[in-house]
């Protein structure tokens, strides 16, 4: 006997329960509300139950979040986009040309002979175990690394002082080994870098049932590490913080895939000025500007040391490397150079004399006032002028 609905919400030419709806986009479509009237918009306990419809359509309720691209974003932030802008430019004219090298990196062992240098980012992705479980029945056929090949990878032995590291390590039990992988590696784990993961052209309808999770995962995490010491009030020259944020909100790749998002390399681009850029694991779609991607899934190679190097070598044909507790001169030839006015544009932690003097005159003001420094809510903070 089939099945009779009726209601408000009910509309007899849409679908029942699975499939998208027609002419209904994630840009554009909101999700039936719970508790409310047609016609009328949310109010206090009413609202948009986009769980129930990942349920009944596979869409994602991040599908919803507008003005992803980064064009959107900083519309409103005039300051913002002139910052964007002025930091690609400078990115895009000191990049080197792409290197790539095709090689299986179980057998290549790293070393800083063959490259001709160490590194200041590298970028690592390894086929964990997870991704086969993810797609069981079209990554079936994937290769994958025990943790115990990927924590053996001679990562220490090409990562220059100071350097950094970005790992994918998925959503699982990767998420506890990466932050071995890092120690392993001589990095310190700073930052934890989400990938929320939209499905707007591949939603497909019904739960995924995966033996290994107990949740519909949908992001995956990126760990960042720190070798050496960089302090953002005196290392400007190296690193710019704060400019980008923790958390990428971006299309998965098709089913099966274990492409990662491009604003990946925006987000690395802009926070370290070190252009010695390293990607292990790294197929033809990885293949950048400003990088050297070195893996199995290439289909061809072009990696040259002594080309290589010359992009970064000073007028004596000397690539700075690190050690013994320095870091590298705002002039050192491997770094971007950056701009007046980046450096006007840019987000700045106080100098520390600055911080002591806007302290004590914030407690100076406030005592006048009978009242503690903490309880006045229109006193910016230190960092907000």
């Amino acid at each position: 006997m089939p099945l009779s609905i009726h209601g408000p919400g009910f509309h007899a030419s849409g679908p029942v329960g699975r499939g998208t709806p027609p002419d209904q986009n994630a840009g554009g479509w909101v999700p039936p509300r719970n508790n409310g009237p047609p016609g009328k918009a949310p109010s206090r306990g009413e609202q948009n139950d986009y769980s129930q419809n990942f349920v009944d359509t596979g869409m994602r309720p991040q599908n919803f979040i507008r003005e992803l691209e980064l064009t959107n974003v900083v519309e409103d932030y005039p300051k913002l986009r002139e910052l964007i802008q002025k930091k690609d430019e400078i990115v895009a004219k000191s990049a080197s040309p792409p290197m790539y090298m095709k090689c299986n990196l179980q057998e290549f062992e790293l070393s800083p002979e063959f490259f001709g240098t160490k590194f200041d980012v590298i970028l690592v992705d390894p086929p964990w175990e997870e991704y086969v479980h993810r797609a069981p029945g079209v990554a079936d056929h994937m290769e994958y690394w025990t943790f115990e090949e990927i924590i053996n990878l001679k990562i220490e032995a090409i990562a220059d002082t100071p350097s950094f590291i970005f790992l994918w390590v998925g959503d699982g039990v990767g998420l506890k080994q990466g932050r071995h992988c890092l120690k392993k590696w001589g990095f310190r784990r700073c930052e934890d870098i989400c990938w929320v993961k939209t499905n707007k052209s591949n939603a497909t309808p019904g739960l995924r049932h995966d033996s290994h999770t107990l949740f519909q995962h949908s992001k995956e995490h990126c760990l960042m590490g720190i070798k050496g010491t960089v302090r953002r009030s005196t290392d400007g020259h190296i690193i710019h913080a704060n400019i980008d944020t923790d958390v990428i909100i971006a299309e998965e790749p098709p089913y099966g895939s274990t492409q990662k998002p491009e604003d990946m390399y925006r987000v690395i681009e802009h926070f370290s000025l070190g252009r010695r850029r390293l990607e292990l694991f790294g197929e033809d779609h990885n293949i950048r500007s400003g990088w050297l991607t070195a893996g199995k899934g290439l289909s061809s190679s072009n990696f040259n040391a002594e080309a290589y190097i010359r992009n970064f070598a000073d007028k004596d044909g000397k690539v700075w490397q690190g050690g013994g507790g320095r870091n590298p001169p705002p002039e050192a030839p491997h770094l971007v150079v950056t701009t007046p006015d980046i450096e006007a544009l840019r987000p700045k932690s106080p100098m520390k004399n600055q911080q002591q003097s806007i302290s004590l005159s914030l407690t100076a003001a406030n005592s006048s006032n009978g009242r503690p420094a903490s309880a006045n809510p229109s006193t910016p903070a230190p960092w907000a002028s």
